[in-house]
């Protein structure tokens, strides 16, 4: 999993020093550990860099972007040798004194330097790390140079701004199947963009719109576009200006605009999906400073002037890593690593481009096209004859990118809803095997999809998300269409890991990690109408009767629970502690912890999964323990129960998916995954099995009760 380091500098100088704190945490925001210290005085690094900007800014080639703000003179100077040889000194000196200044011998230091090293060991593994800071010169230091850095391949730094929210997307912003850029390219005279406009239109899996510069109202119409955008792009002259707190981009010679300017419409964009602005252009802190006001979850830009043929060389590296799959750090990492040539032209050019991040928001990940394995239609080999039932792979659907959480069937059997960690849901024509929509809205992981009896599509978030969104879903007509979200009104609602519809369609109860509940929605009236209280850790699945319409929890303590959701009574605590003291011994006894539940669509008996690597099979009318299935070698994260009640199937952490006949409790067979498989799902009929995983692919499998043998 991907690793976080921020590093916070407080309010201090460089004839005092600064406090500085580590903390690293994992990608979804489990913390690791956390270290305080000082960066000691270094009174000369800003004179440092201001003669090495001063010497970078002098080496002037034809095709340039580099512009500077009015009122300061412009050089006419030509490049030559000694110009070049002397900024190639200034960037070593600057880059060694930076370096000594991060060696600082201080025990706090070199604690901190310990524990970043001690709890990022893997070299190959994807680390961001993160910079939060107010102070202007701060973020234009080269941080990439500081020598913890260099055993990381995939290590690239981000600016963070001192105080950032999570922005919620509008209820009618509209899902896109291909990457949304708008694309501003400036006319100025000394400007080319025409590489950069040529990479744009060939990218896979997306489409652009150039607005005409010379038509300033089509840009602000362009931003409140109700289809939205993922990028909005600019390649041309900008520069920054009250200590690199604002900042101005020219559209023309004549015609520039600001981001105060633009407010607006870009606030608009950012409800309807915005992820990332890409500035092309020269000295952009100010523009990055501005959108982090706005919240903005991604900006790239330039810290100093910037010669425009190294710009153009580097957007074309980074839009071919990014647009190929490549995470939006490592896509930036690998871009400027790949243009060290061009160190020896412009010494120090590579510090230029820097991303600046919104923690609250999670990095753009470009779409993958989606693909599948075509159909495989069994065959019997000559002379090869069995009577022996058989389920078979038939499809593999990729497209997500990252592990698949949950997968659901509509009740007519022609769709399958996928909810994954990339915090989309995907939805599938079951039988042609092909992608028909993929819906975005959420802004954490998708745990939990469901189908209601009519058909009405349930998603579920965990943690920032913590909603539950219901679409209208017209698979003849390929329409869907987002009837409302469900959010509850305290902050411990932002984290579900489950939820299910009762028989009728009415009602939806959602399992919850922080508060350990479940609660209870009217849909209709869209609002809770009862929280269930009584396990202690987090609720990991839930369920209703179909016949008595009681609701059955399972959670990581160990317990399963039936309720009487009318009367928001607890009936029983089928397994684990019971009683008054209950609490507090699941408190304190974790050795067994229930991921799954399954119910036999007559509602005659229950099964459940989860640590101990068995499948307990629980009569309903006495809820006696029936059976138990052995087999699988890790925890089992997802049971399903075929409609005629005869077939169960399971799936988990050792990668198989088991097929149980359960009128003997023996295995039928074993199918699989290359990783984790999280959920699965029969299909109406009960002739096709749906299973999820974390190598991030849906299989379909299908029963042939001949049984069949591949060519």
């Amino acid at each position: 999993m991907t690793k976080i380091a921020i590093f916070t500098m407080g309010h201090g100088d460089f004839n005092t020093g600064f406090p500085m704190r580590l903390e690293i945490r994992e990608e979804r925001g489990n913390p690791l550990s956390e270290v305080i210290g000082n960066l000691p005085p270094s009174p000369s690094i800003p004179e440092l860099y201001e003669t090495w900007q001063r010497d970078f800014i002098k080496i002037k080639v034809g095709n340039r972007r580099i512009k500077t703000s009015p009122g300061t003179s412009k050089t006419t100077v030509t490049p030559t040798e000694e110009a070049l040889e002397k900024c190639k000194n200034s960037q070593k000196e600057l880059k060694t004194s930076f370096k000594d200044w991060l060696k600082s011998e201080s025990r706090e230091l070199q604690k901190m330097r310990e524990t970043f090293l001690q709890h990022l060991p893997d070299e190959f593994e994807e680390i961001r790390v993160f910079l939060q800071t107010s102070d202007p010169f701060l973020k234009k230091l080269p941080w990439n140079e500081w020598d913890i850095f260099e055993r990381y391949a995939h290590a690239e730094i981000a600016l963070v701004p001192p105080e950032y929210s999570r922005i919620n997307l509008a209820p009618n912003a509209i899902a896109r199947e291909k990457v949304r850029i708008l694309a501003i390219l400036s006319t100025g005279k000394d400007i080319n963009p025409e590489e950069e406009k040529q990479e744009l239109e060939g990218l896979l899996h997306a489409e652009t719109w150039f607005p005409n510069p010379h038509e300033p109202a089509q840009l602000y119409d362009a931003l409140q576009d109700d289809m939205g955008w993922d990028i909005l792009f600019f390649a041309g002259h900008s520069y920054s200006y009250r200590e690199g707190e604002i900042a101005k981009f020219l559209i023309t010679d004549d015609y520039g605009l600001t981001i105060d300017g633009l407010k607006i419409s870009l606030r608009k964009a950012l409800n309807r999906g915005l992820q990332l602005a890409i500035f092309n252009s020269c000295d952009g802190l100010g523009l990055a400073t501005e959108l982090a006001n706005l919240n903005i979850p991604q900006v790239m830009v330039m810290r100093e002037p910037v010669p425009g043929d190294f710009a153009v060389a580097f957007i074309k590296k980074f839009l071919q890593g990014f647009s190929q799959g490549k995470s939006l750090y490592v896509a930036m990492k690998e871009a400027k690593d790949s243009l060290e040539f061009w160190e020896t032209q412009y010494p120090g050019v590579s510090w230029l481009p820097i991303l600046c991040q919104n923690p609250a928001q999670t990095p753009l990940i470009w779409p993958k096209i989606p693909t599948k394995i075509p159909i495989k239609v069994p065959v019997l080999s000559p002379g090869v004859v069995t009577n022996q039932p058989i389920w078979q792979e038939v499809t593999t659907l990729m497209g997500h990118s990252a592990g698949v959480k949950s997968v659901a069937v509509s009740p007519d059997g022609g769709m399958i809803a996928s909810g994954s960690f990339d915090q989309t849901i995907k939805l599938w024509d079951l039988q042609r095997g092909e992608l028909k929509k993929t819906l975005k809205g959420h802004t954490g992981t998708v745990t939990s999809v469901q189908f209601s009896p009519d058909g009405i599509l349930a998603s579920a978030s965990f943690f920032p998300d913590g909603t539950i969104k219901l679409w209208e879903v017209d698979g003849e007509q390929n329409r869907v269409e987002l009837k409302t979200t469900l959010r509850g009104n305290d902050w411990v609602a932002l984290a579900i890991w489950s939820i299910a519809f009762d028989s009728r369609g009415k009602y939806i109860a959602s399992g919850h990690n922080v508060d350990s509940t479940i609660k209870v929605w009217d849909i209709e009236r869209e609002k809770i109408i009862g929280t269930l209280r009584g396990h202690v850790w987090a609720v990991q699945s839930v369920i209703f009767h179909p016949q008595d319409g009681s609701i059955i929890s399972s959670s990581l303590d160990g317990t399963i629970k039936i309720w009487n959701p009318e009367q928001g009574e607890l009936i029983h605590t089928l397994v684990g502690p019971d009683g008054w003291l209950s609490p507090a011994q699941s408190w304190f006894s974790r050795d067994v912890e229930v991921y799954s539940l399954a119910m036999s669509s007559d509602g005659e008996f229950l099964a459940s999964g989860g640590t101990e690597d068995v499948i307990k099979i629980w009569r309903w009318v006495d809820r006696q323990l029936q059976q138990t299935l052995k087999g699988h070698s890790d925890t089992i994260q997802a049971i399903a129960i075929a409609p005629d009640g005869k077939t169960l199937a399971s799936g988990g952490r050792d990668h198989t998916i088991r097929i149980w006949d359960l009128s003997t409790g023996k295995t039928l067979q074993t199918l699989g995954h290359s990783d984790t498989v999280n959920s699965l799902a029969f299909s109406p009929d009960g002739q096709t099995l749906i299973s999820g995983s974390q190598d991030k692919t849906i299989k379909i499998w299908r029963w042939f009760p001949d049984g069949s043998s591949l060519l």
